[in-house]
């Protein structure tokens, strides 16, 4: 990592953007996010990313135990930094745990995992899911303004990053989706092709025939039209 007195905001969160961006896997990113967020800040102690999809936050990706434990105690209550920021969609920041009164469940989690400040910037990860990078520091203070302000730049750009990795993936499962069942279709249309030449079927009659087998077989039609296919493909040698 570049000296970090050499170093704007700016120019931080880009250096950290550019090993974001190699990352195609949606789980990878997220706990680069965690990572990169943690190292960006030198009084962090522990970070996480928290999702909440259909109401439910679950933290899927840690730097340590003690993140898991304080988002934890946060979801048993439904409540606490990491959720605000994540549904109201704004930054939260406590200098000092011990003296925050607004989450006495998260206020003790974080004492007894000795987290003594934090810092929640929200991620932007569509209309579908919340998304919270969580901060811990083990010191009252942890968090300077240019902290903030460094790590509100770095979410901004993880939320491309992951927003990113979404789509990627949302579209390899969808062209995945595809391909099997154009692969389906072409397999049912062979089958049909055997029928119908070897039995003098039409193209109705021969679908008709394929799919009684596949309910009396109790087996996929395609997996019916394989086999009608490689016994062909196997007479005809």
């Amino acid at each position: 990592m570049p000296d970090r007195a050499e170093e704007t905001a700016a120019g931080t969160v880009a250096w950290w953007y550019t090993r974001l961006t190699d990352d195609e896997n949606l789980q990878a990113a997220l706990r680069r996010v965690a990572e990169a967020g943690c190292q960006l800040l030198s009084n962090c102690q522990a970070a996480s990313v928290t999702v909440i999809e259909q109401g439910r936050p679950v933290t899927v990706v840690s730097t340590a135990d003690i993140a898991l434990a304080v988002d934890a105690a946060q979801y048993k209550v439904d409540d606490g930094p990491c959720l605000s920021a994540a549904r109201l969609q704004r930054i939260i920041l406590i200098d000092d745990v011990a003296a925050d009164d607004r989450w006495p469940m998260f206020r003790d989690a974080a004492i007894d995992e000795g987290v003594r400040a934090s810092l929640s910037i929200p991620l932007k990860l569509g209309s579908a899911a919340q998304g919270g990078l969580n901060l811990y520091g083990d010191q009252p203070g942890a968090f300077a303004d240019d902290d903030q302000d460094l790590a509100v730049g770095f979410a901004a750009q993880a939320s491309i990053v992951i927003a990113n990795a979404q789509a990627y993936w949302a579209a390899f499962d969808s062209t995945k989706n595809l391909t099997a069942a154009l692969d389906s279709r072409a397999v049912i249309e062979q089958a049909k092709g055997v029928l119908i030449a070897r039995h003098g079927l039409s193209d109705d009659e021969a679908f008709t025939q394929l799919r009684r087998r596949s309910q009396d077989a109790n087996r996929k039609l395609r997996a019916i039209a394989a086999e009608i296919v490689e016994q062909a493909r196997q007479d005809g040698r």
